[in-house]
């Protein structure tokens, strides 16, 4: 799962609303995008990806939404189902939510869901991600800060379900549909090492009128 939310969209490459209509106060906007790698927490997962969404939010903070991807090269095409609740109290953005990721390639990659916690104030954020399957023991961090067109993600995954390791993403919006991603391991705690020789990604949104 790479789009969550609006608020928290930090995993992902590509962010976008290129189709909206309202309805009774409601808002549906839909996506779609191209990126040379699949990056899934600063981890290359192999194979350029296209991927798809449509979201519905209203007033009140309720939103929900579906992600497909075409996927790694492990996990195979992947779905993602996602609801939850978006607001602000004062000069402080929040948004809890719950998603389900669910894969169609090989057997031994299991589906997961996850509940987040995201806050926000001015140009920073910080995301906690946790499994909601009592033998998954793990935690995903995420800090982030936007400066006009860059963003600056630093991410940490940490438990004993799963390796621990930290990286660092740079992101630069060329334009609302060009963006280039720069994202590197800085700290790992595994015996199996992830490629410390950093990941270059290229992503565009296709406009969907």
């Amino acid at each position: 799962m790479k789009t969550l939310s609006k608020a928290i969209a930090i995993a992902s490459l590509v962010s976008a609303s290129a189709l909206t209509a309202q309805v009774a106060n409601a808002e549906v906007s839909a996506s779609a995008a191209v990126a040379s790698t699949y990056l899934w927490r600063g981890q290359d997962l192999g194979g350029a990806a296209v991927s798809g969404s449509l979201d519905y939010s209203n007033e009140s903070g309720l939103y929900a939404g579906i992600w497909g991807s075409s996927g790694d090269t492990a996990g195979g095409n992947e779905t993602d189902l996602y609801f939850g609740f978006a607001g602000e109290a004062g000069s402080i953005g929040y948004d809890i939510g719950y998603a389900t990721y669910l894969y169609a390639g090989e057997d031994d990659i299991d589906d997961l869901a996850e509940v987040y916690l995201s806050v926000s104030a001015d140009m920073f954020s910080a995301t906690a991600y946790i499994p909601t399957d009592s033998d998954a023991d793990y935690t995903y961090l995420v800090f982030g800060a936007e400066m006009g067109d860059y963003a600056l993600t630093l991410g940490t995954n940490t438990g004993t379900d799963a390796s621990d390791y930290t990286h660092v993403d740079v992101s630069y919006a060329y334009n609302d549909a060009l963006a280039f991603t720069y994202s590197q391991v800085v700290a790992e705690d595994t015996d199996d090492a992830y490629d410390m020789g950093g990941v270059f990604v290229v992503s565009y949104t296709l406009p969907i009128e």
